[in-house]
């Protein structure tokens, strides 16, 4: 068994481009030029951007409204009673979200113990159908091959008739006895001999 391939999650180089940057064509100086920077506006994502845009676009400009001055300093009062009320706030949220994912976790289980339950019977009854339907090809070949003995057959049938009489004979043992696990099987052999001169 060969090692596992690593896949890179990037895709594949464009080959079409990648052969003509051979040594020879740049020496040469027939390797293409790159291309041109983009000066207007671009599509990244399905979203249209503009090449002047700042890194981080205002809240604004987003259609986002915005809870806090834009000019303010970060670093102002970092030990005032409004400051530490905010954080207890922020953390108290925290733990409130933390805890509601909890709670939801015995629902969860009970969903994907569902999901694997109903996974399972699906594979039993389709393994359960395709038996049926081998059993039921098992049963027609059978009958097929029953039909299509010929009727003529009065020799092979005496003969039949005389091995499983034999069958019976020879499942009696020649000395009598009285213990019923003998008779049990005596029984057995005698039912499987009128069930093959039935069959035959």
């Amino acid at each position: 068994m060969g090692e596992p391939q690593q896949v890179s999650a990037l895709p594949p180089p464009p080959m079409q481009y990648i052969k003509e940057y051979t040594d020879e064509n740049i020496r040469k100086g027939q390797a293409p030029k790159p291309p041109p920077p983009i000066r207007d506006t671009y599509m990244m994502f399905g979203n249209q951007f503009q090449c002047d845009d700042l890194i981080i676009r205002p809240l604004e400009s987003q259609g986002i409204e915005r809870l806090h001055p834009i000019q303010f300093d970060h670093k102002r009062d970092p030990g005032s009673i409004k400051r530490e009320e905010k954080l207890e706030d922020i953390k108290l949220l925290f733990v409130h979200m933390h805890h509601l994912i909890n709670e939801y976790r015995p629902h969860q289980a009970r969903e994907t113990l569902r999901v694997m339950m109903e996974v399972q019977k699906r594979q039993r009854l389709e393994t359960a159908e395709r038996f049926q339907k081998h059993l039921e090809r098992v049963v027609e070949m059978i009958q097929g091959c029953l039909a299509s003995l010929p009727d003529d057959l009065p020799q092979m049938v005496v003969a039949e008739k005389e091995a499983g009489a034999s069958c019976l004979a020879t499942s009696q043992p020649d000395k009598p006895t009285t213990s019923l696990k003998r008779d049990t099987t005596w029984d057995k052999d005698a039912a499987m001999c009128s069930i093959i001169d039935e069959i035959a």
